[in-house]
């Protein structure tokens, strides 16, 4: 008998809020750093808001634009960065080992200041396999 799944076993978005804790990484040794990271999935509810929110923002400007008979606003390569760094601290939601106490403008800070941890943090909320737990298959 085949084994079925309810759809909230199979909720992707839902598993994606629950905090996947991970240590950062030396990028030189590959060694642990004693900084532990907890992300929510890319999927999760709060990344997909923020996404379409950034977005849509941005398309409304272009059509104001438009409207007024100007070409859309060109977005600088500064504007993207900050951007793909907003994507990614928006998934941290707490740390371990780092002094400061948590907060959304801290994650902002340690992506700005320090890339490859930001890089680290997209691997892990894009990791499915940290958030999702679908039954075995009997």
């Amino acid at each position: 008998m085949a084994k079925t799944f309810s759809l909230d076993q199979l909720d992707l978005t839902k598993q994606c809020e629950g905090g996947f804790e991970f240590e950062v990484l030396d990028e030189n040794t590959g060694k642990g750093t004693g900084i532990h990271l907890t992300v929510i999935g890319s999927h999760a509810p709060a990344v997909l808001a923020f996404t379409a929110k950034s977005l849509n923002a941005r398309r409304v400007q272009d059509e104001m634009q438009e409207k007024r008979g100007k070409k859309a606003k060109l977005r600088t390569i500064e504007e993207d960065i900050e951007f793909g760094t907003e994507l990614a601290a928006i998934r941290v939601i707490g740390w371990r080992g780092i002094s400061d106490a948590f907060t959304p403008e801290g994650a902002i800070r340690l992506c700005t200041i320090n890339p490859p941890i930001k890089e680290q943090i997209l691997k892990a909320s894009e990791d499915l396999a940290n958030f999702t737990s679908l039954p075995a298959k009997s």
